[in-house]
């Protein structure tokens, strides 16, 4: 099956940070993995490969935090259906480049273009 991702959000800024962004082995391209929690935030967890005794590789995921208020709002119709949503690592600032500012991630969102409701004759639209 072949899906037709489009842009939902070009880069979004990762809420919350719970990681050292700087030793987290995080890259650009990194997949995430969005996972709805109780209290009805969006949280993000990055997919990283580490080596396991310098031989085998392993992958983990590390919790990031959550998306902010605007992108949870505009996800949502997309989160209702079953398409899936691509979400990359777009932007790293660790904490040794952030200057006086708080280290950042960025992610990406891609999804599938919704289906567009047909007005039929006489309805409203």
């Amino acid at each position: 099956m072949t899906h037709s991702f489009r842009p939902i959000l070009h880069k979004t800024r990762v809420h919350g940070l719970r990681l050292d962004v700087r030793r987290s082995g995080l890259c650009l391209n990194d997949p995430v993995l969005i996972h709805p929690q109780e209290d009805g935030r969006l949280a993000l967890f990055a997919v990283v490969e580490k080596m396991f005794l310098g031989l085998l590789p392993r992958q983990r995921h590390l919790a990031l935090g959550h998306l902010g208020p605007h992108a949870e709002r505009l996800l949502q119709p997309w989160l209702a259906t079953p398409s899936p949503l691509r979400l990359r690592i777009v932007s790293l600032t660790p904490e040794h480049l952030a200057g006086d500012g708080p280290p950042e991630v960025h992610v990406s969102v891609w999804g599938e273009p919704l289906p567009q409701r047909i007005p039929r004759p006489g309805m409203p639209a």
